[in-house]
């Protein structure tokens, strides 16, 4: 009756393979995810901030929001969802508040980053985009960190938070962008050394950094938003995996759902009709398939029905 498909643990997963992975936001866009064939989920705090409050990424979201949104995705969807949780929010009891009720709220994973409280992608997003362009990713971008004493304090707390759940801390550092790569690996050494099953290096670009990284810290690795540059991604996924690099995510759903909105909705506004809404095959599937597509597929009418049964 109901969708009971066993959902594996983010190490079950992660621990067999890489697993390239999509940024979402809600129930339908990790549905997307799902029917696309992938086999695990990122809440992205971006997507996140968008969907809900219509603001860039800048952090303006709070916890309550997020333990919201979590616990919704996490119900639904069977695969493990991993929680971009910026900063925590606050302070090393905040953290452990923070990550404490992500794991209850079903996260497979937390992303706890090193950055203040001002935070977000929206921030520095242009500066990065333009280094990123002049091939330069390292030490030239103003966007500061907290300490390491407090970073890994909060990593510190997170594990403990997460200690009897089978949630992943995952130590994320942004300090390669204003202190450069040496300062980046040296956090992860020690939020490694504390107990953080994976790392992040935020802002690799080359094969050589990569490499490098992979020198220091010989265990699991995630390697955020692969994207493409002048038709050519940053790295190839073969060549990162062999390195220990087995989560790699990326943004897609965001601009290939905006896109069909517009597309559908210029149609149904010109001809004034649901009529191409309604005859669209979605790339060939029958009426009975796409309402099956559209309404997840888990009894939840025949239970109804059975439930009134007396």
């Amino acid at each position: 009756m109901f969708d009971k498909r066993p959902r594996k643990t983010f190490r079950q997963l992660f621990g067999e393979k890489q697993v390239f992975t999509p940024c979402v936001w809600d129930c339908y866009s990790a549905k997307a995810a799902e029917m696309a064939g992938f086999e695990a989920i990122l809440l992205s705090g971006a997507s996140l901030g968008f969907s809900m409050s219509g603001v860039p990424d800048m952090g303006l979201h709070n916890q309550e929001e997020l333990v919201w949104a979590t616990d919704r995705i996490s119900d639904y969807s069977p695969l493990p969802l991993i929680i971009d949780a910026d900063d925590c929010f606050g302070d090393v009891a905040q953290a452990y508040r923070t990550c404490r009720r992500l794991a209850k709220a079903g996260a497979a994973a937390i992303l706890l980053e090193d950055t203040p409280n001002e935070r977000g992608y929206a921030r520095f997003g242009r500066a990065m985009e333009k280094a990123t362009l002049e091939g330069k990713l390292d030490g030239n971008i103003d966007h500061p960190v907290v300490s390491q004493e407090l970073w890994l304090a909060k990593i510190k707390a997170a594990l403990d938070a997460c200690a009897d759940t089978d949630c992943v801390v995952i130590a994320r550092t942004e300090s390669k962008l204003e202190k450069g790569l040496d300062d980046a690996i040296e956090r992860c050494v020690k939020a490694e050394e504390l107990g953080a099953e994976m790392t992040y290096v935020h802002g690799l670009r080359t094969l050589e950094e990569c490499q490098k990284v992979n020198k220091a810290l010989p265990g699991w690795k995630m390697f955020g938003d692969i994207a493409v540059v002048n038709g050519k991604p940053f790295v190839e996924l073969e060549d990162i995996g062999a390195l220990g690099f087995n989560l790699v995510t990326m943004h897609y759903l965001e601009k290939g759902s905006m896109y069909g909105m517009m597309d559908f909705g210029k149609r149904v506004f010109g001809e004034m009709s649901t009529r191409y809404s309604d005859d669209h095959d979605m790339g060939g599937y029958s009426r009975e398939e796409q309402r099956n597509l559209l309404e997840r597929d888990i009894g939840w009418m025949d239970a109804e029905e059975e439930w009134k049964r007396i």
